[in-house]
This record gives C-alpha cells, sequence and structure tokens, in this order.
C-alpha cells in the first residue's frame, strides 16, 4: 500500500509531459488482487471522472495527466517499447532475473525515472544481489531499507510469538526477519549452487570457451514459454558450463541465427522428446528442422545441426540426474547468471490443503531452464569423472531408491529411447 501511494504521489506532483508510472508484480493476476484496490480509491479524488479508472487496463489517468498502471513480470512483451517515468518491482526474487537489465531498466533510460525493489527474501537470488548494490551505493543514487518485524514494531509481539510457534525457523526467518540466508524451503538445487560458489566452482568469467574441444548444447523449446539453451564442454575434472541462453517467442530460425553466431564447434545439439512432433504449419518436425534447416538471410545455405534426443524419461529421474551432475559442474557465472538463478530457484509445488510440498515441481519463470538443465544431466551423467572431486557431495546426489518395479520401468524407458533414436 506504501508503494501505491507513493506512485500516485510521483504522478500528483511531477513536473513531466504525460508522465507514466507503473507498479509490476510477478503476475498479472496478483498485482490486480495486491494493489488494485488500494490504486483506485486512492486516485478517486485526483481523476476527472470515473472513466480516467479504467478496469480493463488496471490504469488511472490523474488531473495532470499523468497516469499509473499494474502490469505482470509473466507478460514482459508488454513493458517492451514504452516508457516509465517510475515503477515499483514487487516480489522482485520471484520474477526473471533478465527482466530488470533487458525489460525495465530500458524503459527509464531516456526520462531518467526511478525503480523501487520490494520483497521478501528468497535465498542469495537476483534481489539479493541488487540489495547488496544499494548498500554499497557506490555511486550515491541507491537507498536501502530493511524492515524486521522484530524491529519495525507494525505487528504486535504477541501476533509474533503467535506466528514463531506455528512456522519452523527458517519459514519465521525468511518471511519476517528478511533473511536472505535462511533456507528456501522446497527447492531442489539451491543448497548445491550455494556449495559450488564456496567451492569457487560458479567464478565470474571462468570457465572460458576451449576452442579445441567441441561444444554441447542441451534445449528446452518453447514458443509460448521461453526457449532455454544450455552450452557446456567436457575436462577431465567435470563439466564447463561455459554459456545459457533464453528468449521467448522467436522462431526456429532465430535459434539458427543465434547457433550461428557463437564461435563454438558443436558435437551434439540436444532436443527434447517432442521435437520429433511434426508441425501443422510446416508439416515437419523441429528435428528435421535443424538437420535440414532453412537459408540464412543472405541466402547462403546452413550446415545440418548434429541434433539427438534427450531420454523421454520420468522427471524425478532428470531431477536426480541433475542432483548427480551439478557438483561436478563449473559454471562461468557472466555468461550463465539467469541459468544459474532460475536452477537456484526451481522448487516443488507447495500443497496449501495439506501444509505439504508436492512431488511435482511449481511451473513459473525457472522451470524452462531447470527443465534445459535437467537434459543436460541426463547425456553428461554418462561421462562424469570416476572419481568423485568432493566428499561434501555424497550428502546431496545420492539418489533416492527405487523398487524393482521401478527399476524394470527405467529399463523399458532406455529400450524404448534407443528404439526411438534409431528411427531419427
Amino acid at each position: 500500500m506504501a508503494c501505491v501511494n507513493e506512485l500516485l504521489l510521483r504522478a500528483l506532483y511531477t513536473t513531466k509531459q504525460n508522465a507514466r508510472y507503473a507498479y509490476i508484480a510477478p503476475y498479472y493476476s496478483q498485482a490486480k488482487q495486491a494493489a488494485w484496490t488500494y490504486l483506485k480509491e486512492a486516485a478517486l479524488p485526483f481523476v476527472t471522472s470515473f472513466s480516467d479508472i479504467r478496469e480493463s487496463d488496471l490504469q488511472v489517468t490523474l488531473i495532470n495527466g499523468a497516469s499509473v498502471r499494474l502490469f505482470g513480470a509473466d507478460n514482459p512483451d508488454a513493458l517492451r517499447g514504452t516508457y516509465f517515468d517510475g515503477v515499483i518491482l514487487d516480489e522482485f526474487g520471484d520474477c526473471r532475473p533478465s527482466l530488470w537489465g533487458e525489460v525495465i531498466l530500458p524503459t527509464l533510460a531516456d526520462r531518467q525515472g526511478w525503480a523501487v525493489f520490494i520483497g521478501t527474501p528468497k535465498g542469495k537470488n537476483h534481489f539479493y544481489d541488487i540489495y547488496e548494490r544499494s548498500k554499497k551505493n557506490e555511486q550515491g543514487n541507491w537507498f536501502s531499507l530493511t524492515l524486521k518485524a522484530s524491529t519495525s514494531g507494525i505487528i504486535p509481539e504477541s501476533e509474533l510469538r503467535e506466528i514463531q510457534q506455528q512456522q519452523t525457523d527458517e519459514e519465521y526467518n525468511q518471511e519476517f526477519e528478511c533473511d536472505f540466508a535462511a533456507a528456501v524451503l522446497g527447492t531442489y538445487y539451491a543448497s548445491t549452487i550455494n556449495m559450488l560458489e564456496d567451492l569457487n566452482q560458479i567464478q565470474p568469467d571462468h570457465p572460458a570457451y576451449d576452442p579445441s574441444q567441441p561444444v554441447h548444447v542441451a534445449a528446452d523449446l518453447g514458443y509460448k514459454d521461453s526457449t532455454s539453451l544450455w552450452f557446456w564442454q567436457h575436462a577431465p575434472d567435470g563439466i564447463s558450463i561455459i554459456d545459457y541462453e533464453e528468449h521467448s517467442g522467436q522462431p526456429l530460425a532465430f535459434y539458427f541465427d543465434l547457433l550461428d553466431d557463437k564461435p563454438y564447434k558443436y558435437e551434439k545439439i540436444w532436443l527434447p522428446h517432442d521435437a520429433r512432433a511434426k508441425t501443422l504449419q510446416t508439416g515437419r518436425s523441429t528435428v528435421e528442422q535443424f538437420m535440414e534447416p532453412p537459408n540464412k538471410h543472405d541466402g547462403t545455405p546452413r550446415k545440418p545441426y548434429p541434433v539427438d534426443i534427450t531420454p523421454n524419461l520420468k522427471k524425478q529421474q532428470g531431477i536426480d540426474a541433475a542432483r548427480m551432475v551439478l557438483p561436478h559442474c563449473h559454471f562461468n557465472q557472466g555468461a550463465c547468471y539467469a541459468g544459474i538463478e532460475s536452477l537456484r530457484s526451481y522448487k516443488r509445488k507447495y500443497d496449501e490443503i495439506r501444509k505439504v510440498f508436492s512431488t511435482e515441481p511449481l511451473h513459473d519463470w525457472a522451470s524452462d531452464g531447470a527443465d534445459a538443465f535437467r537434459y543436460l544431466a541426463l547425456v553428461a551423467q554418462t561421462r562424469l569423472p570416476i572419481k568423485r572431486a568432493y566428499q561434501r557431495e555424497t550428502r546431496i546426489v545420492t539418489p533416492p531408491g527405487y523398487s524393482l518395479d521401478e527399476l524394470f520401468e527405467d529399463r523399458e524407458d532406455l529400450h524404448k529411447y534407443e528404439f526411438e533414436r534409431a528411427r531419427i
């Protein structure tokens, strides 16, 4: 509510012409539920007529011509190509890491606009990075504020004691004490990512591309969802994750150009099992289009890409493979930042009725990068170093036991996978 009022006051007192302000939540429905009622009530005395409060757009236009509108980060294309004089980014840790640099920042640049990041700590993710930058305040243009429940006085102490009795220490410290170090419940890989950071296996510019070694690519293809690609090379001491790409709403030709523009020598591009399906638009499968790609824009023929299909195993088996592979990985943080954050944030669904975490992953912005990494793990696990580098990893990567029936199903899945590969 405080940030909604801040937007409204800035819009009322601005001297800019046609000023625009935005409140952005991770989801459009979330923005409407959290802020729309507050915005309407606060803006009512400052509009010319009721028609200036537009329910269909979640936008109010004030008497001076300035507007305030609500958006969801789940539709970033709605934010592109416009401008803002100020934005509130609510629960920024639940938004894609690329939202700020690739989408929002350009909309503020020419108007010299401002931004406020608010939210609940959920591990040391991209929201944590922004918070740390604000504390350093090297250029003197950042402000940071931490409101802990124990010191703010907003919630009575009796209520806080009651809440503490009904939550775990991790839940309470995260939600009420603004603790970025508290364990994020339900995540699959967050503790492993933190371990890799402690072991310096995630570094700003290392590992770099080794031209003497071929590159593998694992892709999770999507059109409405994002398409994610991990680029890696095998090394004697593990797996070098050298690059990551994520884009949405792009045709296959865009990704052909992306692959061609990189300096890599590809050994194999691994596609998901549904890449064999033919589309109504082209009458060809994604695999066929990779094997017989269209000419470049200038008419130059493309060479066929060396494609293969990842094993079509159960999702949990892919997650187990990722847990086993991750401790052997060395990430180039600069090139893979968004992908690393997707792995850190990937988590299970929470069953509100039963009050337990589901066995199924939550489908959100982190899913695409995490799904592509599952495919990487399924094909890379066969080439892991025989001797494990770190004793600590055994606590993390030991897979759960399987019954004889599940082992039989695994064998049948592998037989089916080998048969389908032979058909390509």
